[in-house]
C-alpha cells in the first residue's frame, strides 16, 4: 500500500499519467443517494396550526437532506459516493415522483435505479414536538419586556405579545435500502432536544412560528450522530 501510494504520488510530481487501476478505490466506492425526510402523521406533539403547514413542513424535509449531504459527505469521506440533490431533484420531476413525500422501498427502488446508485438513503421526521410554559405580557411595556426576556430588541414589538420559555425536541428515523434487492439494510433513528424562549405577535398563526434555525438546533445533532451509523451499514453490506 505504502509503495503504491509512493509510486502514484512520485508519478504526479513528475506529471506522468497514473496507472488506470490507480482509480480502482474510488470506483468501487458505492453510489449513495439521500431523500428528503417528510414529516410523518402525528409526528407533531404540542402545536397549534392555523392553516396549511404545508410550505413549512416542505422547507423542514429539504434542510433536513442537506443536513444529511453535509455530515454524510464527512463521515463517509473515501467511503462512499454522495449523488448531487440536483440529479436527484431532476430525475424525481421527469418520472413525476413526489416531492417531500414518504417513498416506500418500492419507489425507491425504481429511484435509485435511474440515479445509478447503490443504495437509498430514506426515512422521515417522526416527532417535532414543542413544550411552552410562559405568560402574556398583555399592556407591558417596552422596558418591561426587555427585561423579563433578556433582549431589548424584543420592546418594538411589546403590546399583545406571548412569551415563554420553550423546549423543542424532534427525532428521526432513517433506512437504508439496498436498489438491486430493495432490501432494507439497516436501519437508524435518533432524538434531541433544545431549549429556547419563543416569541409570537398575536395574529401571526401558531403558538410559536418555527424557522430553519430552529430546525438545524434540533434536528443537527440527531444527523452528526446517525450518519457515522448509516455509513457503517452500507459498508459492512459491501
Amino acid at each position: 500500500m505504502r509503495l503504491r501510494n509512493f509510486l502514484i504520488s512520485t508519478a504526479v510530481l513528475l506529471g506522468l499519467a497514473i496507472p488506470a487501476h490507480a482509480q480502482v478505490e474510488k470506483s468501487k466506492r458505492p453510489r449513495v443517494a439521500i431523500l428528503e425526510f417528510p414529516v410523518a402523521k402525528n409526528a407533531y406533539e404540542g402545536w397549534s396550526w392555523y392553516g396549511d403547514n404545508h410550505n413549512s413542513e416542505s422547507r423542514m424535509a429539504s434542510v433536513i437532506q442537506e443536513l444529511f449531504v453535509t455530515e454524510l459527505s464527512e463521515a463517509g469521506a473515501g467511503k462512499i459516493r454522495l449523488i448531487d440533490r440536483e440529479a436527484i431533484e431532476k430525475i424525481r420531476a421527469e418520472q413525476s415522483f413526489g416531492q417531500s413525500g414518504e417513498v416506500d422501498p418500492a419507489t425507491a427502488v425504481k429511484l435509485g435505479k435511474l440515479l445509478g446508485v447503490k443504495y437509498m438513503i430514506t426515512g422521515k421526521i417522526t416527532r417535532f414536538a414543542f413544550k411552552k410554559s410562559g405568560f402574556s405580557t398583555g399592556g407591558l411595556t417596552g422596558w418591561g419586556v426587555g427585561r423579563l426576556t433578556g433582549n431589548s430588541a424584543l420592546g418594538a414589538v411589546a403590546g399583545d405579545v406571548k412569551i415563554g420559555k420553550a423546549e423543542f425536541s424532534g427525532r428521526l428515523d432513517a433506512r437504508v435500502i439496498d436498489v438491486e434487492t430493495g432490501e432494507i439494510i439497516g436501519a437508524a433513528g435518533d432524538d434531541s432536544k433544545v431549549s429556547n424562549v419563543g416569541v409570537k405577535v398575536a395574529g401571526t398563526g401558531g403558538e410559536i412560528q418555527y424557522d430553519q434555525t430552529m430546525v438545524n438546533q434540533v434536528f443537527e445533532p440527531i444527523i452528526k450522530a446517525m450518519s457515522p451509523k448509516l455509513v457503517s451499514k452500507i459498508m459492512s453490506d459491501q
